[in-house]
């Protein structure tokens, strides 16, 4: 009965430290289209998922990273100010002549994604961000090439709003 009891109290107190962890959903838009979702881990850094169409619907991409918290400057007497930096993977698909090398019409491509950001998180759910990010690999279609079209995430700044849980 005492095991019972005991193994019921930490399965709860896992359940109630999991709903306390800070969570965020919604898209982020450049020249991709993404839903995006952020979980917490510890006060200060974060998972990040996203995935979606790519390249104004050429392919579709999906990324994770793990972001740290860098700074949080004062700037404001409401909400919260976060800088972060991150680092993950990405992997994706792409057709279309006029994308590939050649003549190919189908290719895929994986890579080691990086970002970096700013967030501003208001004082009720919503939080927007404005972020680079970009993946670092090979595409393998017709051969295996290094792949330029993912290091756009550096010249299209990508813009994110995301409801947050537990504010």
């Amino acid at each position: 009965m005492k095991r019972i009891f005991l193994v019921s109290v930490l399965v709860s107190m896992c359940a109630f430290a999991s709903m306390a962890q800070h969570r965020a959903i919604g898209l982020r838009l450049s020249n991709c289209v993404e839903a995006s979702y952020q979980r917490s881990v510890g006060e200060a850094n974060f998972w990040e998922f996203d995935g979606g169409l790519w390249e104004f619907g050429n392919g579709a991409q999906a990324s994770a990273l793990y972001n740290w918290i860098i700074a949080t400057p004062e700037w404001s007497p409401k909400g919260e100010w976060n800088w972060y930096l991150g680092v993950g993977a990405g992997v994706g698909m792409v057709w279309g002549k006029d994308y590939m090398h050649g003549d190919e019409e189908l290719g895929c491509f994986v890579g080691v994604a990086g970002m970096l950001g700013l967030e501003y998180k208001f004082w009720f759910p919503l939080a927007v961000s404005a972020d680079i990010r970009p993946v670092v690999g090979p595409y393998f279609g017709d051969g295996v090439h290094f792949n330029p079209h993912t290091l756009s995430g550096l010249y299209w700044p990508t813009l994110s709003a995301r409801y947050t849980f537990n504010n």
